[in-house]
């Protein structure tokens, strides 16, 4: 269990979220305003968010390549893997939360496109995850050559029992989620973070400066580049967790 798992107590039952504090209370929050409908959590994990959003008047089914860490008994949940086809109908939800997943995936243009093929048109999909742009990343992966912290056979073996399914080992960033979704019928309508991170002033220096140098480039090469979204505040100087919500409008 990382520093940063939460447990959370509901009906006498124990649930043991992997997601950073602020990122269940932010998609609550945006969804707590959406017509009701059926919503898939892919991956699951415990069930937490599910349980949640089944409380709201969400009609819930969950998903996971681990059934053994799933507690929300009373909710639907089926095994499955996103690198591969999810056992649920074509066209069934309305709904779709995929909360610290692809990074963990070997295929995310497969999970992209089993996304696309569950929901409705007009669904919401809303995906998080680490904000591998934030100003602090980039400095790490300036002076490391990493965005995530290196895997020694020895943790692979020890830690993650052999698997790649607990391991970070596809850096997905802000742009390539956005080619993604947008080449599977997604168009983007909300961007948001976890919580911010206290210590960012430190980095005020830096965030200047390159803001400075990036207000001198032509027109198109900042539209090239997607710097309004790719230096915005959600981004740039945002959190540990980046959330991008979407609907499928074809």
């Amino acid at each position: 269990m990382k520093s940063s798992d939460v447990t959370v107590k509901k009906e006498g039952k124990e649930f043991v979220t992997l997601s950073r504090t602020g990122t269940h209370e932010k998609i609550i929050r945006f969804l707590q305003h959406q017509k009701r409908g059926k919503l898939l959590d892919v991956p699951t994990g415990s069930g937490v968010l599910s349980a949640k959003l089944s409380d709201l008047g969400f009609e819930c089914s969950c998903c996971d390549i681990n059934a053994d860490g799933f507690k929300a008994y009373d909710l639907e949940f089926k095994v499955g893997d996103l690198n591969g086809k999810i056992p649920f109908e074509t066209g069934s939800f309305d709904y779709i939360t995929c909360i610290d997943g692809l990074e963990h995936l070997e295929n995310p243009y497969n999970a992209m496109r089993e996304f696309k093929r569950l929901l409705k048109k007009g669904g919401k999909l809303i995906i998080s995850i680490p904000n591998y742009l934030n100003v602090e990343r980039r400095m790490k992966f300036l002076f490391t050559g990493s965005f995530t912290k290196p895997v020694s056979q020895k943790m692979f073996k020890e830690k993650f029992n052999c698997s790649l399914a607990m391991m970070h080992i596809n850096p997905i960033g802000y742009p390539l989620l956005k080619f993604l979704l947008e080449s599977n019928g997604h168009s983007i309508i909300k961007l948001d973070i976890d919580s911010k991170k206290s210590k960012m002033f430190l980095l005020f220096p830096v965030i200047a400066f390159v803001k400075l140098y990036c207000w001198f480039w032509p027109k198109k090469a900042k539209e090239r580049y997607w710097l309004k979204e790719t230096l915005s505040k959600e981004i740039f100087t945002g959190g540990n967790t980046l959330l991008v919500f979407s609907e499928k409008v074809y």
